[in-house]
C-alpha cells in the first residue's frame, strides 16, 4: 500500500470523536460526544460492539491484562467497563468538573479536566 492511502473507513459515530486507543489484538475503541465508546475490528473497520452513556465521553484507556475498558466522560465519572461481559462494574465520581483525560496503570487512575487539579485513585478501591 502506497504511503497515504486511506486503508479503510470506521463508520458509526454521530458525533466527534475524542479519542482512539488500540491493542495489539487487532481491536481500536473509540469515545465520542454522541456519548459512545465503540469497540472496532481494526482491519475490516466493522463496529463489534457500542457502550452508551448520558454524557460525552473524553477518554478511554484498555487494559488487556484484566480485560477492562476505562471511561472518563463529562459527567465527572470514571466508569470500568468489563470487556468479556459487556458491562459497566464500576462507576464513581472522579472529578468536581468535566474529566478531559485520564492515564492509568497497573496501580492508579488519574485524571484531569476543566479544573486545575490531578487527581489519583487507587485501581482496586477507587479512593
Amino acid at each position: 500500500m502506497p504511503s497515504g492511502e486511506l486503508y479503510n473507513l470506521h463508520i458509526g459515530h454521530t458525533n466527534r470523536v475524542n479519542v482512539i486507543k488500540a491493542t495489539d489484538q487487532d481491536k481500536i475503541f473509540s469515545g465520542s460526544n454522541d456519548c459512545t465508546i465503540r469497540s472496532w475490528n481494526a482491519t475490516t473497520g466493522v463496529c463489534d460492539h457500542v457502550f452508551k452513556f448520558a454524557d460525552p465521553v473524553s477518554d478511554v484507556a484498555v487494559s488487556l491484562t484484566n480485560n477492562f475498558i476505562y471511561s472518563a466522560s463529562w459527567d465527572k465519572m470514571v466508569r470500568i467497563i468489563d470487556l468479556e461481559a459487556k458491562k459497566v462494574i464500576k462507576t464513581f465520581i472522579a472529578a468536581k468538573e468535566a474529566i478531559k483525560c485520564m492515564l492509568v496503570t497497573e496501580n492508579y487512575i488519574f485524571v484531569a479536566g476543566c479544573d486545575s487539579v490531578i487527581r489519583g485513585f487507587n485501581v482496586e478501591s477507587g479512593e
